[in-house]
């Protein structure tokens, strides 16, 4: 060997060990994967549940398009403790693996957790290096742990079901609007904000097959949030009216007429509004304007243009101030009014929030402006008439 080749050689047996590597990383086989967690309090204790993936039922599944008969695809544990923390360390005693955190995906809080206060549990999630601000948030009047157990239709892992991807299922038809850590974070530091939360639940009776019939999860309304705490919730069918406001609204279903009897079903998309707030004599009033375009599904016969356009305006203007009406109910300014007079009008806002109420009240929501455009007849038998008779 010569001479440089020693010197290569030696120089290279001195550096080696300070060279940084991978020795102690883990297989990707040997730690368990966390995709959703719930956190629950009962009898003075807090009872963590963590949802756990089996992955190789997740390439099966993709592989072969069908669904695994040997696994659901996901396993639920449970910690208990006085603390979060501490619930989650009697979860690590018996997990037989480590549990890796950085591929969570959804959060669940029962109502109980949430009467307590949501900012211990978000404190844990955002100061743990290995969780996101991108999670998707729940809140649920069930059992936390149904939740997690409930196994999404024809699939066989939960990263396809509404707690792994709601957005798929609100694109096609809006109702209750999904929320990632983040926003609900932002909505509760603002002043004028009443945060929102999504409220899941399981139900029965829509999904069978030859052999049972399954639960499936449901979006059922929002939790209402006011100073970090749960205020109450709004069903579904009474909080319609919040997706006329809701930018990010994407395919609004309208029947027009009653369920025995529907005239037409219309598809809205995309509604456009604006919140003008006006003080008079020291009481504070806000006017809305919604802007929408739709295209007829179904339409029966001797329905005009002109009819259908009319009493879609009248509709939603019915669900937004039942919407509204419902929140004044529990004290709660469900449609964000006073946000905008936050926003726009600051010193009347500063004036008003010294009382220490909400400002508002049957008639502080006086006009609501609806203008539909009909951009899509569909496929009908008769053609529009210009009389609405």
């Amino acid at each position: 060997m010569k001479r440089n080749d020693w010197r290569k050689a030696i120089f290279a047996i001195l550096f080696l060990p300070l060279l940084s590597g991978c020795w102690n990383a883990k297989e990707v086989e040997h730690m368990f994967y966390a995709h959703a967690v719930g956190i629950d309090y009962l009898d003075g204790k807090y009872n963590v549940y963590v949802q756990i993936l089996d992955f190789s039922t997740l390439g099966k599944q993709e592989s072969s398009g069908g669904k695994s008969e040997t696994t659901e695809g996901a396993w639920v544990g449970k910690g208990q403790g006085n603390t979060i923390e501490t619930a989650l360390h009697n979860l690590y005693k018996t997990s037989q693996r480590r549990i890796y955190w950085g591929h969570l995906n959804t959060v669940i809080l029962s109502e109980s957790v949430l009467k307590l206060g949501i900012h211990e549990g978000i404190d844990l999630l955002t100061r743990f290096n290995e969780f996101r601000y991108t999670l998707w948030i729940f809140g649920t009047r069930a059992p936390v742990k149904d939740i997690l157990l409930a196994s999404p239709i024809l699939e066989a892992s939960p990263v396809y079901s509404q707690l792994g991807d709601p957005g798929d299922a609100y694109e096609q038809s809006s109702f209750i609007l999904p929320k990632q850590l983040y926003r609900l974070i932002a909505e509760m530091k603002e002043h004028a904000k009443t945060p929102l939360l999504p409220i899941i639940n399981t139900v029965k009776g829509y999904w069978v097959d030859k052999k049972q019939e399954y639960s499936a999860l449901e979006v059922e309304g929002y939790g209402l949030i006011k100073n970090g705490k749960w205020n109450g919730w709004l069903p579904r069918t009474k909080a319609k009216g919040l997706r006329w406001i809701e930018r990010r609204t994407a395919r609004a279903p309208l029947v027009i007429g009653s369920e025995k009897q529907p005239v037409a079903s219309i598809i809205f998309e995309h509604p456009k509004h604006e919140i003008v707030p006006v003080v008079r004599n020291g009481k504070i009033y806000f006017n809305l304007t919604i802007r929408v375009k739709g295209n007829i599904i179904e339409i029966g016969k001797g329905a005009s243009e002109s009819l259908l356009k009319s009493k879609s305006e009248k509709l939603i203007r019915e669900e937004i101030r039942q919407t509204y009406r419902e929140g004044l109910k529990q004290n709660t300014d469900v449609l964000n009014l006073l946000d905008s007079l936050y926003r726009k009008q600051l010193p009347e806002w500063q004036r008003l929030r010294q009382s220490g109420k909400v400002p508002l009240d049957g008639s502080s929501l006086q006009k609501i402006n609806v203008k539909v455009n009909i951009t899509n007849s569909g496929r009908t038998v008769d053609r529009f008439s210009d009389n609405s008779n």
